[in-house]
Order: structure tokens, then sequence, then C-alpha cells
């Protein structure tokens, strides 16, 4: 699988774009300057010093290559070795090979020395520390990214091997950065600081973990890890037969990129039993729940953590993931800090951690995963304690862990006291408004339009619905008709419906909710979904309505994660700190209860899944099942009888033959074969090719996908039905997609 950035083209526009935030990013100057500074002293007190203990612990433990985190290792034992001080001394004052092989190999030789004496003298192998300290050593041959997952993965999208050594990795970045770039002048130290940051501030801009400006500092990252607020973690952590072991074993076929198919394949030999429809979860449960995976194309592959997991083996790899994003983690281990305790404390305990809970269940199966992970054990007394690794998480809480918000009051208390103040029509109005607006080939079904409306206004505050189905079903033409409807307004004078056409690359809030004008300081920038909160909060009697338009081009829960959290918890919308008047936009806004939100969403391989955190949220309406024959410009299509007939028999054909697989078409595809077969009838008197060429342009380009038996029966079915209405292009067309399907196993009209 080619990776991101394998082209020079690609990588350039990364290397650019993070050199130009580089440059606007107080953050990125000040590390620059003080690794100058770390690389002037280090360089100077080579050899001199390497048997120095500040020296030493200086550069082991004060390094500001790059901050350690929750993997930090204790490096006294090493420190206060003689034999080691004194071999690490020898090594390192040898002089470097100046041919580039020999060099690799010195350094590589070297690497793994302090890997394995490392390994002996501290327990455990401080693969942070040791890549941070060559970089301080040899900052011509290294990069800042001494996460070595996280290095491989950047290596992996330059086109390099998963499982090159990580000298080799490092050597390669760098080698096609100068590539691209240029050699940097290795005399001007500030410009050798440069470049080895970069590829951290590339890694920083594609990682969907990372701050999308590429601007953040690895170094300034405190070793104390910072917890999300209870309100924005996952809940929990869904069950899983053989636990740890289980993701162990997904990792070595992860490695290099399955398909969602093979995935579920994999997970389904692992677990026999399992039923089909617990597939998708476990899926989730790897790529999500415990970060171990992307889904990236057509493929899930290894995230950096799954990288670094794959080689260590180590529970440790997920301290930093599940004491921080994971709700009751940071509860159980500072509980059993305390003392052990039986399960039936802390199934209770968890319950009052999230009082949604309300059986054992979840809080079960945390415990379960703790025991998988070797972070808790139990006694034969029956009572849970902390294992060693247990002991070692519980340190790295330094915060006081938080708990979910106990609802103030009932919902029916909260309907009552909204009721008052946004008035939303009743669905005989609603409907009636609507009938009004639906003109030409719209066509809406009044029970889906009832069921948007109960979805929309049924909760007290969390008005979110959800539109998803295959593209041109109409989806974005019901949201923005409803809306308009809901606030009775018209198509060119509304000023309560805006639709925002969500585009990939939104990693945070800023295109919603505005942001700090970088050039100017002491300014906000807004934002038009902002706008419409703002107005929405100042007029609470009417409804507004924001549409989403292809929502998930995004992950929904980044940029939308303010929005979702204030919804759900009725806080505040914190924008800024600037003081009062100094900008018109208001530091903090209550969240709107008269706000409602639409968002369409069409489900392929451009586009990313759904989170909990936002089907939670939300109310989920389908549009899968497509009716050619119901389309409304049958009646006023101008084709000749015979043409459209047949023209409608194919579509219909189709339709039934790609549904299993989810590979239909809408109504706008439909509108388009019409369109294009009345225009060329004015064109010309023959028409026997255009259906044939319209067939093939607009509806067989979107089959695409893995070998099944659903797929291959869809690809023979298609195929029958052009071949008994003659369009031979088409024909030809599919029967090439079945033979890449045999002999490759997937098959797709863009290759």
């Amino acid at each position: 699988m080619n990776g991101k950035l394998e082209s020079n083209a690609a990588l350039k526009t990364q290397l650019d774009a993070a050199s130009t935030a580089a440059a606007t990013s107080g953050g990125a100057q000040d590390w620059y300057a003080r690794l100058a500074k770390f690389l002037q002293d280090v360089k100077a007190g080579v050899p001199a010093k390497l048997q120095d203990a500040d020296f030493l612990r200086r550069l082991w433990d004060e390094n500001p290559v790059a901050a350690t985190g929750m993997g930090s290792v204790k490096m006294a034992p090493a420190l206060q070795d003689a034999d080691f001080k004194s071999w690490f001394a020898a090594e390192v004052a040898k002089p470097l090979p100046s041919e580039p092989a020999e060099a690799e190999a010195h350094l590589t030789a070297l690497y793994n020395g302090l890997r394995d004496r490392l390994k002996d003298l501290c327990g455990r192998t401080p693969r942070l520390k040791l890549n941070r300290v060559l970089c301080a050593l040899y900052p011509e041959h290294f990069t800042t990214v001494a996460d070595p997952g996280k290095l491989l993965y950047l290596h992996k999208e330059m086109g390099g091997a998963g499982n090159d050594h990580p000298v080799r990795a490092h050597k390669a970045i760098r080698s096609r950065i100068d590539e691209v770039l240029g050699p940097v002048d290795g005399s001007n130290q500030l410009e050798l600081v440069r470049r080895m940051c970069l590829p951290w501030m590339v890694f920083d801009r594609i990682s969907e973990d990372s701050a999308p400006d590429g601007t953040s500092d690895p170094s300034a990252h405190a070793s104390a890890l910072k917890p999300l607020p209870a309100t924005l973690r996952r809940k929990g952590l869904t069950s899983m037969k053989g636990g740890f072991q289980t993701l162990l074993g997904y990792l070595p076929e992860l490695s290099e990129g399955v398909s969602r198919d093979e995935f579920a394949e994999i997970i389904k030999q692992s677990n026999p039993e399992l039923a089909p429809g617990s597939l998708p979860t476990c899926i989730n449960v790897v790529s999500r729940e415990f970060d171990l995976c992307k889904h990236d194309g057509d493929a899930y592959r290894l995230s950096a953590r799954g990288i670094n997991l794959l080689e260590t083996q180590d529970p440790d790899e997920f301290a930093d993931h599940l004491l921080t994003k994971i709700l009751g983690v940071d509860h159980v281990l500072k509980t059993l800090e305390k003392s052990p305790q039986v399960k039936s404390f802390l199934i209770s305990m968890l319950q009052k951690v999230h009082p949604g809970w309300t059986t054992g269940f979840a809080p079960s199966s945390l415990l379960g995963w703790l025991v998988s992970l070797d972070l808790i054990a139990i006694s034969d007394k029956k009572l849970f304690s902390l294992t060693e690794r247990g002991k070692r998480w519980a340190e790295l809480v330094t915060w006081e862990p938080q708990s979910l918000p106990k609802p103030a009051e009932t919902v029916a208390e909260v309907k009552t006291e909204v009721s008052e103040v946004a008035t939303i029509p009743s669905f005989a109005e609603l409907w009636t408004r609507l009938s009004g607006l639906i003109t030409g080939k719209l066509v809406l079904e009044q029970s889906l339009v009832a069921q948007l409306h109960a979805g929309l206004w049924f909760h007290p505050v969390r008005h979110f619905a959800v539109l998803t189905g295959i593209s041109g079903s109409g989806k974005t033409q019901l949201a923005q008709k409803y809306a308009l409807a809901l606030c009775n307004q018209t198509e060119t004078d509304h000023d309560r419906v805006l639709v925002i056409p969500v585009q990939p690359g939104w990693y945070d809030p800023a295109p919603l909710l505005g942001y700090v004008n970088p050039i100017q300081e002491s300014s906000y920038r807004s934002a038009p979904f902002l706008d419409l909160l703002l107005r929405a909060a100042e007029d609470p009697e009417r409804p507004y309505v924001a549409i989403l338009d292809e929502m998930n081009l995004s992950h929904p829960e980044q940029y939308l994660a303010p929005v979702l959290s204030a919804m759900e918890t009725r806080e505040e919308l914190n924008l800024h700190q600037f003081g009062e008047g100094s900008t018109p936009i208001p530091g903090r806004v209550p969240y709107p209860a008269n706000l409602a939100i639409i968002g369409t969403l069409n489900m392929d391989e451009t586009t990313h899944g759904l989170s909990d955190k936002v089907l939670d949220r939300a109310y989920t309406l389908e549009f899968w099942n497509i009716s050619v024959q119901d389309f409304p410009g049958w009646k006023s299509s101008t084709l000749a009888p015979e043409l459209k007939e047949k023209t409608q028999a194919v579509l219909t054909k189709l339709v039934e033959a790609l549904e299993p697989v989810r590979l239909h078409f809408g109504w706008r595809t439909i509108d388009d074969v019409l369109s294009y077969l009345t225009f060329h009838a004015a064109l010309s008197a023959t028409q026997d090719a255009a259906l044939d060429n319209v067939i093939y342009a607009k509806v067989l380009p979107k089959l695409r996908g893995e070998r099944s038996n659903k797929f291959q029966q869809a690809l023979i079915d298609a195929h029958k039905v052009l071949a008994e209405h003659g369009l031979t292009r088409c024909c030809k067309k599919v029967k090439s997609l079945q033979d890449d399907l045999e002999a490759t196993g997937s098959a797709r009209f863009w290759r």
C-alpha cells in the first residue's frame, strides 16, 4: 500500500505547510532555541563529560529533543553503573565513519547495544529516551520523532518498510526531506535544528490524534499526562474474548494493512462463535477503544501505538490512552492504590462515576480488561488489588479522577422549561408548509419527515439528527426543505437556516466556532455556524437549523467536540478569554436549546465512520431503499416511450442487483441518466449507444469491493442485466471487474 507521502510532491506540500505554520508559532520557535542551546552544550561535553553525573542526567532525563510522557523509565540504575558509563563513554567517543553505510552500521550497533544494556539494568528499555539521546549526540543523522511507533508510522507513510530498524528510519526520513528541500548547512545550528524538528511537525499534521497545524512542540508536553474531562471520554471498554492476548494476535495481520472484510474474517477466525453482527463492534474495539489501527483508504493498518505494541508486546503502551481517554480506569487504579476491594464495591463505585451504568455489565467489562492487561489481580479471598504494573500506572494519575454529572432535573421538567422558550410548529402545520416547498423531482415521504421531526425534538436540548445512506438519495434536500418549513422561511429569504459544506481536514472546532486571529491576537475570527448559534441564543423563542452537509468528510467528534459536550451537559461554550468589549464575540455562550443540527453523510472509502460519542447524541435515519419506479422525473421526461421503458427497466434491475452490497444509486443518478439521454436525443437520431454510455459513466464507476459471495453475485447479476439489454460496453467493463476479482481478490472501476 502506498503511503500518503511517498511522492515528492505530496511530501513537499506537507513540509511547506509545516514550515509555514512553525514560522508563526511561538511554541515552535521556543523549542528551536532550547534545542539549539542544548545541542551546543552536548557537543561541548563530548567526550570530556561523558562520565560526569550531571551531564549524563541532563542528557538522559532533561533532554528537550522530545518529552517522554508516560514512557519515562527510571535511568538511575544505568547512570549509577560504572561498567555502563565506561562502555557508553567509550562508544560515543569513537569517531563516526564518514562513509554513509558504515556510519549507519556504527549507529545501529550503538543503538542495539544501548537497548540491550539498558533493558538489563533498568528492567525495561527506555526507547523514547534512547532515541532522543542519539538525536542529541548525532543531530545530522536523527530526527526529533523519538517514539518508535510514530517514527515507523511516518517512515511507512514516506514509502519505507514497516520492519526497518529505527536508525534506518531516521536516516531515510532525513534523506527524503533533504532530497525534496535540499541539504541543510550543518554549520548553521538553527537550520540544523529546524531540519531535525521538521519530521515531527509533518507527523503532527498527518496524525489524526494530533494538532492539525503542525506547530506543536513534543518537548513541551509535560511528563505528567493530561486527562480529558469525563464528559469527553469513551464510556468504558467493550468486552472481548481473550482480552489482551486477542489484541496481540491481530497485530501481525494489520501490519501491512487489511480490508474491512479481511479484518472481519481475522476476528471471526479468532472467535468462530462470534455472531456476524458483533464483528463491527470488535473492529471498533481494536481501532477506537484501544487505538491500535487506523482506517486508511480501503484498509485498516497499524497506528503508531499498534506499531509499538507489535514490537514490545507490553501493555504499558496503552497507559497514556486508557488513563486519559477511557472513563473509569483512573478511578479503579486510584481506589485500589489505597486498599484492595471486592468486585461489588468497585462496580458500585463505577456506577457512581457513570450514572448511566445502571447494571454491572459495563463496569465488569472494564475490570476484566484491567485484569487482562495485568493492572489488577484477584486474590483467593476475591479481593482485587494492584499489580506492580498497576502501581506504576496509578502513580501516573496526578489528577483527581472526574465523574459524569448526575442529571440535575428530570427530562419532563426540562421539557416543560424549554417548551416555554422555543415554539415548534405542530407536525400538521409543518407538513403543510413543507408541501408548499416540494417542487420538481423531489418526493418526501410523510412518515420519513415525521420521523425526522420527532427525532430532532424529543429531547429538551439535544436536537441533533444524522441522515445517512447512498449519495443522491435526497438527504440534503430533505434537510433543507424541512429546515425551511420548520422556520417558516423561503428558499431566497432565510436567516435561521444555514447549510455548511464540511471540508476534509477539519481537525478542530475552528471552522465552526471561529478562532483567535493569529495576526491580531486581541481579535476573534468568527464563523458562519457561530454567527447562527449567537443569533439563536439571542432569539430563544424561534427554532434555528444548521445543516452539516457531508459531515463525515472529517471526524465529527473532533470538529464538533465542544458542541457535542455542550448539548449534553448544557454548559457554556468557551470561545476565548479576552476582556469584555475587546471583541464583539462573547467569551462564553450558553448552548441554545432552540438550535437544531442536521448532518448528512455518505458512507464510502473517502469518508469517516461516526464514533460512539457522535452516535450517542444523534438520531439516525438511513436512506438506502431506492424505488426507481417512484422517481417523479419519469412523468415529465420527453424520451421516446421505447427508450424510456428500456431505461427504467435497466435502472430498476441494476438497483436490485447492486443493493445487497450497497452499491446501488440514488435519484440524482437517475435524473442524470434521463437528462443525458434527453440532451443526446436532440443531438443525434441514433440512440443505440447512448444508454450504454451513460450507464457506463454514471453507474459503473462506483463499483468496487473485495472478494465475497455477495459482491461476486452482485457483479454476476449486474452483468446479466446489462447483457439482457444489449449494453455491450458496460458488459465488457463488468466482465473485467469479475476477472480482477478472481485474479487479485479485489475489483474497482478505477485501476
